[in-house]
């Protein structure tokens, strides 16, 4: 049974449609990669799972239950964590104090029983000497560390990751690659969105493309990246 489905998802805002009878899916263990020019409906989609939208039409389902109509901090507490494309910490406080709001608020659970967990994620993200930080002062590498941390700190099966990869420097890409791929074999399952190419066909199993909010394909990595039609959807935006 896959993990995440969606079924017929439509969202529209006024007269222009930014998800078109989308469907897919994400089996659980999966790592799944998104990809689509500027414009083309992923971040929305993201929305759709996560709950920030809800769909004009179409449901989305998630361990087999119907949670279309679930709130999003529902969604988060039953196993759907995300991070956003620029992050936005609470500066004042520190790295740890961030990575604490998650935990508690992302799982429910009191405040003391989140701190080991904490310090685990703080060491696999490779955050734990910015611990008593101010988040403020971080570098863009280390906030896009921290983003990732905050959505592991709410405990979850499926991680959604929105371009966490931009703005990086290669050796900065592929150091974050490992992480996430670290994150992935402790059980967790992925959908990543991500511009830099080369890094999602390292890591994914599956790769979906979409453009003006329509699927367009999904299957293979390295064969959908080297079709026709997604060659030229890429055109002159620099995939690799």
């Amino acid at each position: 049974m896959p993990q995440i489905e969606l079924h017929n998802a439509r969202k529209s805002f006024g007269s222009l449609v930014v998800i078109d009878d989308l469907n897919m899916h994400l089996d659980e263990g999966e790592a799944l990669g998104v990809i689509g020019p500027n414009g083309a409906g992923k971040t929305t989609l993201f929305n759709l799972i996560s709950g920030g939208l809800a769909p004009d039409a179409g449901r989305v389902s998630f361990d087999g239950a119907d949670i279309t109509a679930v709130p999003a901090h529902e969604r988060c507490r039953r196993g759907i964590g995300r991070s956003y494309q620029i992050p936005h910490p609470f500066v004042g406080m520190t790295v740890f104090e961030n990575l604490l709001v998650g935990a508690a608020f992302g799982t429910g659970r009191p405040e003391s029983q989140c701190y080991r967990p904490c310090a685990e994620i703080l060491e696999k993200t490779g955050l734990i000497a910015k611990a008593n930080t101010l988040a403020g002062s971080l570098s863009l590498l280390e906030r896009k560390r921290l983003e990732l941390a905050r959505a592991l700190a709410s405990d979850p099966k499926v991680l959604l990751l929105d371009e966490i990869a931009g703005g990086l420097t290669e050796e900065e890409c592929l150091a974050l690659v490992e992480t996430i791929r670290e994150i992935r074999a402790g059980g967790v399952s992925i959908v990543w969105i991500e511009h830099i190419v080369h890094a999602l066909l390292s890591l994914v199993d599956r790769l979906i493309v979409i453009n003006f909010g329509v699927k367009i394909d999904d299957g293979d990595p390295h064969t959908v990246m080297n079709s026709d039609q997604v060659q030229e959807i890429y055109m002159g935006i620099g995939a690799e």
